[in-house]
């Protein structure tokens, strides 16, 4: 089995899947005003132990499984062998459940300088852990007898299964935050002055297939070895026990941590296996609670939602022409990529939306920002302003999800001014629309998790309009848009289109005549 790079990458997490939050229950630890040339080179010495350890540890265990535990170097008599393999085992299993127990977390921080000992946590704990992965894979006493080994076409083909399941492993680890995983993150921060960033509880990617997707890809590998002995049966077994039970563990802790957002995310994602799957509940909008790092830009659908601000302002723009000094009502405002991108054009802004998770994070990045955008959390069917007060009313991604139409656009209505502009997007009702954005998007490439939507709630234009005109308003020019190419990361961008198919923006204009 080759060694290779990317295998030294992707194993040692698997074994001690962790969270920084877990390791020491941690709010964002703040950087020092100045971090000193010593604890820099202290932080780096500990990332090449880190990483060394890491390399030697994911060697160890790739090949020595590989060979089915037959090839290790433990010498213990064999009277005593099964004793101290099932020693090797249990230090495993036990260290690793202590060191993301409170008790663990002090034992972590005094392992490296006092000043720098919590934020370089993430790096001591992949290092003990490595050193964990050493002693029981090259210190287990093998029992000598081998029940199987593949050979010739055989030998291929289990070989291939024993790599695919690594790869998949690098996978979920990706998913899970490489940095975060490896120890990387603690000694990379110190190193460069700055606090750790941690990345949001994984959702996305195999996370969004079932909540332990690490712990299930490990046990993949003990189970495709092309060589069976008492021993690799005895390590498989032990381990695949503790990927089956250790995460009930972490579960409770994220529970504690991350409150309704993980439960939000228990109760629409399977455990283990992708298996019996809970009831698609379509038009799910918990999908906003979930995703708390709406500006970090590691989440792929959050990074679509920012890549259709250019082609909505692409249309508004010449409609509104001067938007400084316009009040305008950002309906739906989510994380706030709209309301802020309008408040740089100099208008006076105000945003809602029904997630309080969406609307905390759209305030911290407009304080960071020095931007003046008042947020508030209510919902279309029911605004909380007075009449006449708002000359712009902009509402995108929000029509095909609310609750009752007719009402939103009669409470739009309601709060805009005589002649004030109505500026929206939506998706049509079609057959294309669908697939695209549900089949492709969902269910294949993972773009949004299933049931974000419900293709029974796409609006028609020509449906649309006669809402709009019911609601006292004129009804102004319709366009599509959709996407038209990808950037840089593989992400669409998007653009007006002269079909609306599947997306279309709009306008309309609130009549002066009263209610």
């Amino acid at each position: 089995m080759k060694n290779d790079g990317s295998a030294v990458h992707l194993c040692m997490s698997v074994l001690f899947d962790t969270y920084p939050g877990e390791v020491l229950k941690l709010s964002p630890i703040p950087a020092p005003a100045e971090t000193s040339k010593t604890h820099r080179a202290t932080a780096i010495a500990y990332g090449i132990v880190c990483h060394t350890l890491f390399a030697v540890g994911v060697g160890s265990m790739i090949l020595a499984m590989f060979f089915g535990m037959s090839r290790s170097f433990g010498r213990i008599p064999a009277s005593w062998s099964p004793l101290t393999n099932a020693m090797l085992l249990f230090q495993f299993a036990f260290l690793h459940s202590l060191l993301l127990s409170p008790f663990g977390a002090t034992i972590l921080k005094r392992l490296a300088p006092a000043v720098i000992g919590t934020r370089m946590a993430t790096t001591t704990y992949a290092i003990l852990a490595s050193v964990q992965v050493f002693l029981l894979f090259v210190l287990w006493t093998p029992s000598g007898v081998i029940w199987w080994r593949a050979t010739g076409t055989m030998l291929w083909f289990m070989s291939s299964l024993y790599t695919a399941a690594w790869l998949l492993l690098l996978k979920a680890i990706w998913d899970a935050g490489l940095a975060l995983q490896t120890g990387f993150l603690g000694w990379w921060a110190i190193a460069n002055g700055r606090a750790p960033v941690y990345p949001p509880m994984p959702t996305m990617g195999l996370f969004s297939i079932v909540r332990q997707p690490i712990y299930v890809a490990f046990t993949l590998t003990l189970w495709t070895v092309p060589t069976w002995t008492p021993d690799q049966l005895a390590v498989a077994l032990s381990l695949t026990t503790y990927c089956l039970v250790g995460p009930l563990f972490k579960e409770k802790r994220f529970r504690r941590r991350f409150g309704q957002t993980f439960t939000v995310y228990e109760n629409r994602v399977p455990y283990w296996l992708p298996w019996p799957r809970p009831p698609i509940h379509r038009n799910d909008l918990s999908i906003y609670d979930v995703s708390a790092d709406w500006w970090g830009e590691k989440t792929r659908w959050l990074r679509t939602l920012q890549n259709l601000v250019p082609a909505r302002f692409e249309f508004f723009d010449p409609i509104v022409g001067d938007w400084r000094g316009e009040a305008v009502l950002d309906l739906g405002c989510g994380g706030g990529f709209m309301a802020e991108a309008l408040a740089k054009r100099g208008a006076k802004v105000t945003g809602i939306d029904p997630s309080e998770g969406a609307i905390a994070a759209a305030r911290r990045h407009a304080e960071a920002n020095d931007l003046e955008i008042d947020y508030r959390v209510a919902r279309g069917e029911s605004l909380p302003f007075a009449n006449d007060v708002f000359d712009i009313v902009v509402c995108v991604d929000v029509l095909e999800h609310v609750e009752d139409l007719d009402r939103v656009l009669f409470e739009v209505r309601r709060v805009m001014r005589p002649n004030g502009v109505f500026l929206f997007d939506t998706i049509n009702r079609t057959r294309m629309a669908s697939f695209l954005l549900v089949t492709v998007g969902e269910n294949v490439i993972r773009l949004l998790p299933r049931g974000t939507h419900d293709p029974s709630l796409f609006i028609p234009p020509k449906e649309l309009a006669r809402k709009l005109e019911a609601a006292d308003f004129n009804v102004g020019r319709f366009v599509g848009m959709g996407p038209c190419g990808l950037n840089r990361r593989f992400d669409f961008i998007f653009g007006l289109l002269p079909t609306m198919a599947i997306q279309y923006l709009g306008q309309a204009t609130r009549r002066s005549s009263p209610l």
